[in-house]
């Protein structure tokens, strides 16, 4: 699926107000993000959730060797929170 986004502007904008290139392109990616059907977006960018009260993070809890992963669900449950990440991996 392709996806597109377009955003027309007056040379009078770019040169009257603080509008410039990067303030448009970061608009247009936000804009472009925002009306992007969620299984889209997860092949553009990787999603993850941490729940350290989920039955995936008790069976961490019992079964992984990964300190850090183990460190991280204790300091989250501590904190009472929940932990959403994105990542984009760049060639």
């Amino acid at each position: 699926m392709k996806n597109k986004c377009e955003e027309k502007v007056t040379p009078e904008l770019l040169n009257s107000t603080k509008v410039n290139d990067e303030y448009l392109f970061r608009y247009l990616a936000r804009k472009m993000v925002m009306e992007m059907p969620l299984d889209e977006l997860h092949k553009l960018i990787n999603f993850t959730k941490i729940d350290p009260n989920s039955d995936e993070s008790k069976k961490v809890l019992r079964e992984s060797l990964d300190k850090l992963k183990i460190k991280q669900i204790y300091q989250l449950r501590s904190e009472g929170v929940i932990l959403y990440s994105a990542k984009v991996d760049l060639p």
